[in-house]
């Protein structure tokens, strides 16, 4: 099962969007072009020629002559069938830069907190406010058969979920305006994006302090976010608690808040944000 704040099989944007934007002119040189190539990877793990000249925007022979010098780094290799993948030093600088990310360590242990203490899946969610998404950093699930599959580092839209609106609701009005622009569908069925049920959900959101929600990234799941900020009091994630619908209790929504405020609580006072 996918989590009703996890994404989907199918990314709700396409992958060329996803991508990193640059300053007009800025793609033009080759490093910007291999950083973008390098990019794709973190949205999708095997591509086609055409398919990657496709999402970078550029001739199929250019998009092979980058791969080739990736290649003799180890960055990228091909498979079996032709296929490009990552190579063995992208996955290594990725491991490494992760294990090492501050946010992602200091919080393991309190979602593994807070999923012992609910027997649920908790997630870390982190704002990208360059690009008007958001993507999963960190899960930790419990060890019961029925649990969700998170994919972690992969970009969502701002528009669906308790997860992703718990971010939007705490940006800037020119922000929200954009993300509504995109009417980015429902990536569990496709309905169209309401621009007055989003905006009247911020409100809420604002006035309350989280964000709920059922079955809107997929079926039969409800999610519970708790935002953070930093000390700057810039909105930059939260902590999202997963429930399967058939164990969902109304009556134990304000003891899930207050243990994911608890957890926001912990979290932002070892950053020094509190």
């Amino acid at each position: 099962m996918v989590s009703d704040e996890s994404s989907a099989d199918k990314p709700a944007v396409s992958l060329a969007a996803a991508l990193p934007t640059l300053p007009r002119g800025g793609d033009s040189g080759t490093v910007n072009r291999v950083l973008r190539l390098l990019g794709c990877f973190a949205e999708q793990e095997r591509w086609g020629l055409n398919d990657l000249a496709r999402a970078l925007n550029l001739p199929k022979a250019t998009a092979h002559r980058l791969l080739g010098l990736c290649k003799p780094l180890n960055y990228v290799m091909q498979d079996d069938d032709g296929l490009y993948r990552p190579g063995l030093a992208l996955y290594r600088l990725a491991g490494k830069l992760a294990s090492e990310m501050p946010l992602n360590q200091l919080a393991e242990p309190i979602l593994r907190d807070v999923r012992d203490r609910t027997d649920e899946t908790v997630i870390l969610a982190l704002l990208d406010r360059a690009e008007l998404q958001m993507y999963f950093s960190l899960s930790a699930s419990p060890a019961h058969p029925l649990r969700y599959t998170i994919q972690h580092n992969r970009l969502q839209p701002l528009s669906w979920g308790a997860t992703a609106r718990s971010l939007l609701a705490f940006l800037g009005p020119q922000e929200i305006d954009e993300v509504i622009r995109r009417a980015e569908p429902s990536p569990l069925n496709g309905r169209p994006l309401r621009a007055t049920e989003l905006c009247a959900a911020l409100e809420r959101i604002r006035q309350q302090g989280y964000a709920v929600s059922y079955a809107e990234r997929a079926p039969e799941a409800h999610g519970i976010a708790v935002p953070f900020f930093d000390n700057q009091g810039q909105i930059r994630g939260n902590l999202t608690l997963t429930v399967p619908d058939f164990r969902f209790d109304a009556a134990k929504l304000p003891g899930w808040v207050a243990l994911l405020r608890e957890g926001v609580g912990a979290l932002t006072s070892r950053l020094g944000w509190a």
